[in-house]
Parts: C-alpha cells; sequence; structure tokens
C-alpha cells in the first residue's frame, strides 16, 4: 500500500525537527495549540465538530461532570442531584456560579437552556429531554421523554448551561462571536474559522474541573500538518495532536518535546446510502455493501495511517462503550477477489462509479478508494468542510462517505449507532427494527436486557452491511516537554487541568 502524500510530508518535515523548541509558552503562562478544523459557530448548540467540543469545555459548565479519575459522574454546577421518579431528575444548584459577564447562574438559566434545545433544531443529540421547571432559584427538575439510562452520561456531556438572558438576546451568532459560559476560561477573541482566545476566569467556581493553572490559551485551527510541525518546533505552539505514526518516531528523537499516545473511544466508518435518499444507487442492493465490506483493506488501511494504538472493529461502535457487543457483529475479511465476484454477481462485474463524499484525514480516504478501484469501484472525492457534510448529510445528499464519530464523549451506545440509525436525518438505512431496537435499549433500565437488544442491533447492522466499520482512533499528542498534560480516552484534553511545570 502506498501513501505518498503522507510519506511526502513526513520527509519534509524530518529537517525541521534539529531545532529546539522555544518555551515562549511556560515563559509567559499561555499555552497554544492548534488543530485541522473548528466550527464555523462556535455555540456548542450549533454543531459536532470535535475541536468545538473541546473549546465546550473550557469556556461552558454542565450540570454533572465526568471524573476522569473515577469514572463516576459528580455535581459540578450542581451541589446534588436526585430521581424524584424515572423521568426526573433533579439539581440543586451551587450558590454564587457566576457568569462570565457578571451574573449568577440560577434556575432559570437551566430551564432557559433546556427550552431551548428542546424548542429549536440543534446538531446535538437532545432527543431525550422533554422540559424542565423551576422549584426555587437553586433547584430545577429536568425531565426525559422516557426512561433513558444513560441520562448522567448525556448530562455532563452534551448540556453546557447558557446565560438566559444573553442567550435570549444574542442567539447562535451572537454567542459564537462572543461566548459567556460560566467555564474556566472566558472568551477574549475569536475570529470566525480561524482561532478562539481565551484568559482564565478569575471569579470561576472551580468544582470538579478545578482552577486552571494556566493564564491563556490560544486557539488556532492550521489544516496542514506541516505547519503543525514547525510551529510547534519554532515555539508558535506548544500542543498538537492527531501526529501521523509515520512522523512520531521523527517527534521521539527531537529535543525539548514530549510524545504521548492513547486511543479513544471515536471511530471511522464508511457510510452507505443504503436506501437511495441521494438517489439510485448500487449501494441500495445488500450483496453490494456486503462486498464493499469485504473490498477494503482495513486493517493495512490502520496500521498504515493510525498506527498500533489503534484497533480494527467489526461493530459500528467503540469497543469501550456499553452495549457495543463486538461478538455478535458479522464479520467481513478482506477478499478482493470474493468482493469482485460478488459484485459480478448483484449485476456490476465492471463495477460502478460513486460520488464519495469527505471532510477530513484525506489519506485514510485516498486509501479507501484504493481499495474500491481494486475491484473497479471508481469513487470522485468531493472533499468539504465539515459543516458543509453536515448539512448535505442531513439533506440525504450523500450516497457514499467517509466519517469519524467520537460519540460526544458518551460512552453508551446510544451516542454511536443510536444517533446513526434512528431514524433521524443522519441515518441512510431506515430500518425499522433496527430503530425499534434503539429506542426499547435507550428506554429499558435492565442492564443484561439492553446488551440483549443491542446484540440484535448490531447483528442486524452488519448483517446488512449498512456501513464497513473501519478502527478506532488512537491519538498521539506532541507537546512541550515542560508542559504537564494528561491524554483523556474521551478525546476531550482539558487544558484547565494542564499546568507548566515549575509554576
Amino acid at each position: 500500500m502506498k501513501h505518498r502524500t503522507l510519506k511526502a510530508a513526513c520527509v519534509s518535515l524530518g529537517a525541521l525537527l534539529a531545532a529546539t523548541p522555544s518555551l515562549a509558552g511556560p515563559a509567559d503562562n499561555s499555552l497554544s495549540w492548534a488543530s485541522d478544523s473548528i466550527p464555523s459557530n462556535i455555540d456548542f448548540y450549533q454543531h459536532t465538530i470535535r475541536e468545538g467540543i473541546v473549546l465546550a469545555h473550557h469556556i461552558w459548565d454542565t450540570l454533572l461532570y465526568r471524573n476522569n479519575d473515577t469514572g463516576e459522574f459528580e455535581p459540578h454546577l450542581a451541589e446534588s442531584y436526585r430521581y424524584v421518579d424515572d423521568t426526573t431528575l433533579e439539581f440543586v444548584l451551587r450558590r454564587g456560579v457566576m457568569f462570565h459577564n457578571g451574573e449568577e447562574l440560577t434556575a432559570d438559566d437551566v430551564v432557559a437552556t433546556i427550552e431551548y434545545v428542546t424548542t429549536n433544531v440543534t446538531p446535538q443529540p437532545i432527543f431525550f429531554l422533554e422540559g424542565a421547571e423551576k422549584v426555587d432559584d437553586y433547584t430545577v427538575r429536568i425531565k426525559t421523554a422516557g426512561v433513558f439510562p444513560p441520562i448522567l452520561d448525556y448530562v455532563a456531556n452534551l448540556l453546557p448551561i447558557y446565560p438566559a438572558d444573553y442567550y435570549a438576546e444574542a442567539g447562535p451568532e451572537g454567542m459564537s462571536r462572543e461566548p459567556i459560559g460560566t467555564g474556566p476560561y472566558r472568551v477574549t477573541q475569536h475570529i470566525a474559522g480561524e482561532s478562539v482566545s481565551m484568559e482564565a476566569f478569575e471569579d470561576y467556581f472551580g468544582g470538579v474541573k478545578g482552577q486552571p493553572s494556566i493564564q491563556t490559551l490560544n486557539f488556532r485551527r492550521i489544516g496542514e500538518f506541516n505547519t503543525q510541525a514547525i510551529e510547534l518546533v519554532s515555539g508558535g505552539l506548544d500542543w498538537i495532536w492527531r501526529v501521523p505514526p509515520d512522523a512520531v518516531g521523527q517527534f521521539e528523537n527531537a529535543g525539548g518535546l514530549t510524545v504521548d499516545a492513547g486511543e479513544t473511544i471515536r471511530i471511522a466508518f464508511v457510510g452507505m446510502d443504503a436506501t437511495g435518499r441521494a438517489g439510485e444507487s448500487p449501494l441500495e442492493n445488500v450483496d453490494v455493501r456486503r462486498a464493499i465490506n469485504h473490498a477494503i483493506d482495513r486493517d493495512g488501511i490502520r496500521e498504515a495511517l493510525m498506527g498500533p494504538g489503534s484497533s480494527l472493529i467489526n461493530a459500528p461502535c467503540a469497543p469501550r462503550q456499553f452495549g457495543c457487543v463486538e461478538e455478535a457483529a458479522v464479520t467481513y475479511e478482506y477478499d478482493p477477489e470474493m468482493a469482485r465476484q460478488m459484485l459480478a454477481d448483484a449485476g456490476y462485474p465492471d463495477g460502478f462509479d460513486i460520488q464519495f463524499w469527505g471532510y477530513r484525514d484525506r489519506p485514510m480516504i485516498e486509501a479507501v478508494f484504493g481499495s474500491l478501484a481494486e475491484v473497479g469501484i471508481n469513487a470522485s472525492l468531493n472533499f468539504v468542510q465539515a459543516s458543509a457534510i453536515a448539512t448535505a448529510r442531513d439533506a440525504g445528499q450523500l450516497p457514499m462517505w467517509f466519517q469519524a464519530w467520537g460519540s460526544n464523549s458518551v460512552m453508551d451506545v446510544a451516542a454511536g449507532p443510536g444517533y446513526w440509525f434512528s431514524g433521524s436525518p443522519t441515518d441512510y438505512a431506515r430500518d425499522a427494527r433496527v430503530s425499534e431496537l434503539i429506542e426499547e435499549g435507550n428506554s429499558t433500565v435492565d442492564p443484561e436486557a439492553r446488551l440483549a437488544l443491542y446484540r440484535e442491533m448490531i447483528e442486524r447492522l452488519t448483517d446488512q452491511a449498512y456501513t464497513v466499520p473501519l478502527f478506532t482512533y488512537a491519538l498521539n499528542y506532541v507537546y512541550n516537554e515542560q508542559l504537564e498534560f494528561t491524554p483523556v480516552p474521551d478525546e476531550t484534553p482539558r487544558f484547565f487541568q494542564a499546568r507548566w511545570k515549575d509554576q
């Protein structure tokens, strides 16, 4: 397998690493980091882009928070919570929690946030909420639409609380231009599509997150990895991630840098339009979809482009997630000869042409194209911004596409296949039985009963080959060796818990 683009990038990188990074970050207690994308609107409820989720954890807070040391969900904006009944959770808020604009958090802000997300269209999966009611200024009850076992995970990851009056006046566009939250950092400058600068919020209450040590955070979108590497070595950046495996070894031999790695719950898969939403297509034939599963050299691509920290997957979910019953999956071994025969039997002896959408990880897409070409499928790439593919996806315009999915950091398949196959606009299978299983699994309290439902769901999804599950992501991080930083599997770096040594 040849990946010339990636190799060329790594060759040019080698000469850069003889330099030693400067120490601008520790010198002024700032941290500059970069990634290859940023949502056009950083209001949390207007996107599902990972970089936006990372920013959100620094700007806003949630009622609960997952303690990464214990794995438990602990009160954060709330000081306590209790189940009133199977569909009602009551939260008592901390007193004295301040928004960045000087207003105090009250129950009205929680009620207004929930009213917004339950009455407006948002790409975030907030389907589980029905509403909220104020008990008194510091007590609020939230109602779910039904019994929803992973409720605490969703409240901790998908429900940042906004200031009611400010959001009513500013709206999503205003919140993106000048974000206001209760989080450990307040935004000092946002240049849409380019950068976000923050400073530690002096009135931050702490909670489970604790007080930030680093005074200033500077985030920039830098699309090209080589440019990120140059800036890291020259001291313009202190931290980068998603470092290609081929480049890791070169960084390990450079001075002044720490190389770190860890597997995450993000998975990669190839989506296929099984229902003809994007127009008549060979992909409506299940034997064609199964042939494509046999055609793609998933492990070869994983080994070459993701590295040993990632794992091959056969089910459309992350193995760490509750309900990801991998042994239930129908598996498809890499067998291009079998794929060619299956395509011929399905009426496509010469293959076919297909439009393929992508928004990130272009080398992986090109590697998938190589596998498809071996069996006669000629894919033409429409490579767009993440927001553009999301819009087109919801509109049913994607014949085939590459998807990376981090489940919003939720450790439950309700946020994985439960997001993609529930009959929502993202669902390109529209399999009624699968949707029933998801609904039952999302509303069943007994864990064993949930596992049985999800087992059948995974059997059905993989038997019908609605997607090509590829692999989990393993993140490689490289950062200034003076930085104390701990990677986490939910793919949300906590810079508010990082610090410069000797600060």
